[in-house]
């Protein structure tokens, strides 16, 4: 299952994406940040976003597909250098922490992944880096839609209440 957390910036994504992931035990975590700067992708216009979402659909796809092929782990290491591994398989989800204001592009994801993305909506309003909102941002029809000025605790346990996690 792919669990696509999005909304503006600073609506919670990473923080609740990483709670998620932990929860679930899951070692696939894409956030659009680290994504953003791994690939040295800088541009914030639609072309720039457009590849980037893209990029990080295919990446989700493959891991959910691969996690349905038994007799695999992923092997990560921590901040601590600490080697892990994980058992993937049909229960090992993937978390996606984006921005991702364009409806066409969580389509193509749930089109690829058919019966087996899980959209929610973070929604704030907060202050907190408005300068970076996108226009014309395109809520579309989200499974769950989470308002996350509340503090983390009680935003997560509402995300866990909802998911049923």
């Amino acid at each position: 299952m792919i669990f696509l957390l999005y909304g503006q910036p600073a609506s919670g994504k990473t923080t609740l994406g990483n709670l998620l992931a932990d929860h679930l035990e899951t070692p696939f975590i894409i956030d659009g940040d680290e994504f953003r700067e791994m690939f040295k992708n800088a541009d914030f216009g639609f072309r720039g976003r457009k590849k980037n979402i893209r990029a990080a659909n295919t990446v989700a796809t493959y891991l959910n597909k691969k996690g349905k092929d038994e007799g695999w782990e992923a092997i990560y290491v921590d901040l601590d250098n600490v080697r892990k591994s994980h058992p993937a398989n049909k229960e090992t989800h993937v978390i996606m922490c984006l921005v991702n204001p364009y409806k066409q592009f969580r389509e193509e994801l749930k089109q690829d992944n058919e019966g087996e993305v899980i959209e929610i909506l973070l929604k704030s309003n907060r202050e907190l880096r408005k300068e970076y909102h996108v226009e014309g941002f395109e809520e579309g029809n989200p499974d769950y839609i989470i308002d996350t000025n509340e503090e983390m605790p009680y935003t997560w346990n509402r995300l866990k209440g909802l998911l049923k996690v």
